[in-house]
């Protein structure tokens, strides 16, 4: 039985994630992307019948001591910032106002939370966001794709989704508010096969000999 045919409906997430797409990919994991050229990061925050109080929820509410927006990461034309709206470190130093990352990056945010920042493909813009320390979203969840432009995903290092057992590579395009998929692989969508390329929606199942994944994307 497919692993991800397990994990509970995307649209049970709570609201601080709901512009987040998921993939959900058998024998590898769950990972968020998002769109998004500004990422709030911070605490789950308190429950309030005040609607300002929504629009303060961090994008990426982690279950942590953090402020409700403790750090937002910026991207811009060439790469990405950190600014910093409670106390941080980035690659161990002290981080004021904003710093650059770079891929290989550990944040470090209020006293425990830790990610590493990594960009692995010099041809994409996009990046990852890896939990290193134990403090996770409330829902499972192995990463998040800040999606820039394209997703890779195949068993070298170099792909922003690292599948280990693949034999070819997947390429996840973003055009607009759509997104589609790519490969040289024979794969199909819901049974149907690929050809040179298909714009997903929610719920799609990509499948090839040894690889399979479902796409889950907020209305």
């Amino acid at each position: 039985m497919l692993s991800f045919l397990r994990h509970p409906p995307i649209v049970s997430r709570p609201a601080t994630q709901g512009a987040m797409s998921a993939i959900w990919i058998d024998g590898v994991g769950c990972f968020w992307l998002s769109k998004n050229d500004r990422v709030t990061i911070g605490g789950p925050g308190t429950p309030s019948a005040k609607p300002d109080d929504a629009r303060q929820a961090a994008d990426l509410a982690i279950l942590s001591d953090l402020k409700q927006r403790h750090a937002t990461i910026v991207r811009n034309g060439e790469g990405y910032l950190l600014e910093a709206h409670g106390p941080a470190r980035v690659a161990g130093r002290e981080v004021l106002d904003r710093t650059a990352l770079s891929d290989g990056a550990i944040i470090e945010l209020g006293r425990s939370v830790r990610l590493t920042f990594r960009q692995p493909s010099a041809l994409s813009l996009s990046a990852r966001l890896d939990f290193v320390s134990d403090h996770r979203p409330t829902q499972s969840v192995d990463g998040v794709v800040l999606l820039a432009d394209t997703c890779l995903l195949g068993s070298g290092e170099e792909n922003h989704i690292v599948c280990h057992d693949w034999l070819g590579q997947v390429l996840l395009v973003r055009q607009g508010a759509e997104l589609w998929c790519r490969s040289r692989q024979a794969l199909t969508v819901n049974g149907h096969r690929l050809g040179s390329g298909r714009r997903l929606q929610s719920g799609d199942v990509v499948s090839g000999e040894e690889s399979r994944f479902r796409i889950e994307i907020p209305k």
